[in-house]
């Protein structure tokens, strides 16, 4: 009798521990599963960009307004850059979206230009301007500041 108990005592802890096995199983499945969005950088809003008054606002009054941005080119051009990544489960991160708002001045340091981009398979696309004269002059580094910007690290996603 007491053999008995005893494989049965075996057989019902094997069990349970099937059963744990299972459901740790199950939660990997269903956290592989999982999206993780992560936004890195800054650009403003629509109608932050919107007080901006071109000829009349300075490099000065737009920090104010807008704040600091991501970079500024050599000219005195500033650009506010947004990053939208995707880690789905334990895959590595992927780009989803990449947004950039250049806002330019001219010599007496006047808003000159605001436009904003999408980066699409590294594509420029313009989503929206106001311009004065004459469009982006300096595509080339705008190009530059978008490539030299990567995705995020192993040891900034925490792994």
């Amino acid at each position: 009798m007491e053999l008995i108990q005893k494989a049965h005592s075996f057989e019902s802890r094997n069990l349970n521990y099937l059963r744990v096995y299972i459901v740790i199983l199950i939660a990997c499945f269903v956290l592989s599963c999982t999206t993780n969005i992560k936004n890195y950088g800054y650009i403003p809003s629509k109608s932050d960009l919107e007080e901006l008054v071109i000829g009349t606002d300075t490099r000065q009054s737009v920090t104010k307004k807008i704040g600091l941005p991501a970079t500024a080119g050599l000219e005195g051009t500033y650009y506010y850059v947004k990053s939208t990544f995707n880690a789905p489960g334990f895959t590595s991160a992927q780009l989803v979206d990449r947004r950039v708002v250049v806002v330019s001045f001219d010599q007496r340091s006047k808003l000159k230009n605001i436009e904003t981009f999408n980066v699409d398979n590294g594509n420029f696309v313009r989503l929206d301007y106001r311009v004065t004269e004459t469009g982006l002059d300096n595509n080339n580094l705008l190009q530059q500041i978008i490539g030299s910007i990567s995705g995020p690290s192993a040891s900034s996603l925490g792994m």
